[in-house]
């Protein structure tokens, strides 16, 4: 990869998270050279300036390669149990990463012109605490790539803040949405995503969660490893702790503060990340929330009884709304009609 354009191209797909797997493996071999490292590393840590503006040391940017390098020799987004075909491109949608338009614009002008002497930057940037990055409703899955190695990828209708840097003893994140994590293993920092009322910890597993404020539960997929949910009272009193094992769910209710732990077919629970919407004898009310999150639309459900229907059913994400409503209604049970963006059912 001797070809300078080529290098900083690769650059700017990886810190976009655009780069194909191919490209990846190339832009590794690159990176195998101690002098490519810290030029690559001092070009992604410009967000991570402290407030006197120093450049994170040569040792922190060894490190991070080191997490970097692991990411990368074990397929870096092969995942827990997805799903993924062989030539793929890493992160769709719009990556909302704080730095991104900095670095795009580094390189776009040339790695040399960009920083001063030593590697340091013209311009003095201050980072946000928080990063945030969301997906809107009816939007296409994102992926995120936090600085520890951990991987988060994002359904329709959540946000996500997360800090740029873990510096502290516990790797704290805030979802409201649906995600499913791939956490990097650190036995010294726990990784803790606060939710409405719970906190999920994590020391280095995989998992989905479904947390959206506008809804009255959360709920907790456990696929590899193990988590413990906490689960708060309305004065952020602890009223419940459990540890779940793969192949569990818990299902927290935000009015009446009940608990429910259950076995469950966890690969059902992220279908969401190869496009498709898959649930197994769960209440038509249930379904209508999360058709309005993947359609952008609002779904009236006037009658308790069809609320309390139960179904199983698999769909394509790419299937029009009317359909998936059609193919539910098999049995000929409700009628629907459609205004805008707000679609009413009634019994027949």
């Amino acid at each position: 990869m001797s070809d300078r354009n080529h290098i900083e191209t690769y650059i700017v797909r990886y810190l976009q998270r655009e780069i194909a797997e191919d490209e990846l493996r190339e832009f590794e071999l690159w990176l195998q050279t101690p002098e490519h490292r810290m030029e690559f590393f001092r070009l992604k840590n410009v967000h991570d300036l402290t407030k006197n503006h120093k450049l994170p040391s040569d040792e922190d940017m060894e490190r991070s390669w080191r997490k970097m390098s692991q990411r990368i020799t074990s397929g870096l987004l092969s995942g827990c149990v997805s799903e993924t075909p062989k030539r793929r491109i890493i992160s769709g949608g719009i990556w909302q990463y704080a730095a991104v338009a900095a670095v795009a614009v580094a390189v776009s002008l040339g790695v040399g012109g960009y920083l001063g002497r030593h590697g340091r930057p013209v311009e003095k940037v201050r980072p946000a605490a928080y990063n945030e990055v969301g997906v809107q409703r009816g939007g296409k899955p994102n992926t995120v790539h936090l600085s520890d190695g951990s991987i988060v990828r994002l359904n329709a209708a959540t946000t996500l803040r997360y800090p740029a840097d873990f510096n502290g003893t516990a790797r704290e994140v805030l979802l409201d949405g649906e995600a499913y994590f791939e956490v990097a293993k650190d036995d010294d920092r726990p990784f803790v995503v606060k939710l409405e009322r719970q906190n999920i910890i994590v020391r280095g597993t995989c998992f989905n969660v479904e947390a959206y404020r506008d809804e009255s539960y959360n709920i907790v997929t456990l696929l590899e490893g193990s988590v413990s949910v906490e689960s708060m009272d309305d004065n952020g009193l602890k009223i419940n702790d459990v540890l779940l094992v793969p192949g569990q769910k818990v299902h927290f209710d935000h009015a009446s503060g009940k608990v429910s732990v259950s076995q469950v077919d966890a690969s059902l629970s992220n279908t969401w990340m190869r496009g498709e919407y898959r649930f197994k004898d769960e209440p038509f009310t249930l379904i209508a929330g999360r058709l309005e999150h993947y359609y952008d639309v609002r779904i009236h459900l006037d009658d308790e009884r069809l609320k309390k229907i139960r179904y199983t059913g698999t769909f394509s994400l790419q299937q029009h709304i009317h359909e998936v409503l059609r193919i539910i209604n098999h049995e000929n049970q409700f009628r629907f009609q459609q205004t805008g963006n707000e679609i009413y059912i009634k019994s027949r």
